[in-house]
C-alpha cells in the first residue's frame, strides 16, 4: 500500500472515530433533554394534580349544605385513609340490597371502603333505645350511618304514633352524641303487600308508622332516604305488580325487588341533601 493510500485509510478512520463519538454524544444529550422534559412534565402534572384536588376540596367545603351523599364519601376520602359506612336498624344481616350498594360505592369511591351491618330484624324503635344498641353502632366509628327505620315493628308492638315519634328521635340523638360527626341518614323500607291494611289494637298498619317516622325526619330537617315512596311510584311508572318483586310472605324482596331497591338506594345516593350534620 502506497503512502498516499494509508495515510487515506487513517484518514477515514479518525473520520469514522469522530463520527461515532459525535453521534455519541448527540445521543447522550437528546437523551438528557428529553429527559429533562420529561421531568418537567411529571411536576406540572403534579401541580395541576395538587390544584386539582386542591380545587375538589374547596368545591366539596363549599357545597356541603347542597352535597350528594357519595360525593360527601369521596370529600371524607380525601381528609381520611379509609372511609366507613354503617347499616343500622331493622335489616337483615344477609340482605342482597346492601351487598350491591356496597359494591356500588366501593366502585365510585378511590378510597379504601370499611362498610358494618349491624342488623337487627323486628327490633322497635324502643327496643333499639332500651338495649342500647348503638354501643355497638359507635364501635364501628362510620362516617355515614344508613339507619332503616322500623315501622313494621312499631306496628306489630302496639306503639302509639307519638312514642314511635319520640323513640326515633331519642335514636338520632342517642346516635349524635356517641357519634357527633357521622351523618345519618334514615333510610325508609321497602313497601309490603300482606302487611299493608294488616291493623293492630289501634288500627293502625305499618304505613301509619311509617308515615309519621317520615314527618318526624322531615320536621327535624335530618336527611331521609324514602326508598318506599320511590319504589311505589316506579312500580306504577313501569306497571308492576307489588307482589311480583316480593317472595312469598309479600315482605321480603325477590330477585326483581332486590335489584329495583338497590338502584332506588343508588340513585339517592347522587341526590344533592345537607351534609352539614356530619364531619
Amino acid at each position: 500500500m502506497s503512502k498516499k493510500s494509508g495515510f487515506a485509510v487513517f484518514l477515514l478512520m479518525i473520520l469514522a472515530v469522530g463520527v461515532v463519538l459525535f453521534g455519541m454524544s448527540y445521543s447522550k444529550q437528546q437523551q438528557q433533554e428529553l429527559e429533562m422534559v420529561a421531568e418537567q412534565t411529571n411536576k406540572k402534572e403534579k401541580v395541576e394534580i395538587q390544584e386539582d384536588d386542591s380545587q375538589q376540596m374547596t368545591d366539596y367545603e363549599e357545597s356541603r349544605g347542597a352535597l350528594s351523599v357519595l360525593d360527601y364519601l369521596k370529600y371524607i376520602g380525601s381528609l381520611k385513609e379509609e372511609v366507613s359506612i354503617s347499616f343500622y336498624g331493622d335489616i337483615a344481616q344477609e340482605e342482597p340490597w346492601i351487598a350491591a350498594t356496597e359494591e356500588y360505592i366501593d366502585e365510585q369511591i378511590a378510597s379504601k371502603i370499611n362498610s358494618n351491618r349491624l342488623a337487627y330484624p323486628t327490633y322497635n324503635s324502643y327496643q333499639l333505645i332500651s338495649e342500647n344498641k348503638v354501643t355497638e353502632l359507635a364501635k364501628t366509628n362510620p362516617n355515614v350511618v344508613f339507619f332503616q327505620v322500623t315501622p313494621y315493628a312499631d306496628q306489630e308492638k302496639d306503639i302509639s304514633l307519638d312514642d314511635s315519634s319520640e323513640y326515633l328521635a331519642m335514636n338520632y340523638a342517642a346516635i349524635k352524641d356517641v357519634l357527633p360527626e357521622a351523618l345519618v341518614i334514615f333510610v325508609t323500607p321497602n313497601p309490603s303487600s300482606s302487611e299493608r291494611g294488616n291493623n293492630n289494637s289501634r288500627t293502625l298498619d305499618y304505613t301509619s308508622y311509617l308515615n309519621e317516622m317520615v314527618a318526624t325526619v322531615e320536621e327535624n330537617e335530618w336527611t331521609v332516604f324514602d326508598l318506599h315512596k320511590s319504589y311505589l311510584k316506579k312500580l306504577e311508572t313501569d306497571g308492576i305488580a307489588l307482589e311480583n318483586t316480593l317472595n312469598e310472605t309479600g315482605k321480603s324482596l325477590n330477585g326483581e325487588g332486590t335489584s329495583i331497591y338497590s338502584t332506588l338506594f343508588e340513585e339517592m345516593l347522587n341526590q344533592k341533601v345537607d351534609t352539614t350534620s356530619g364531619i
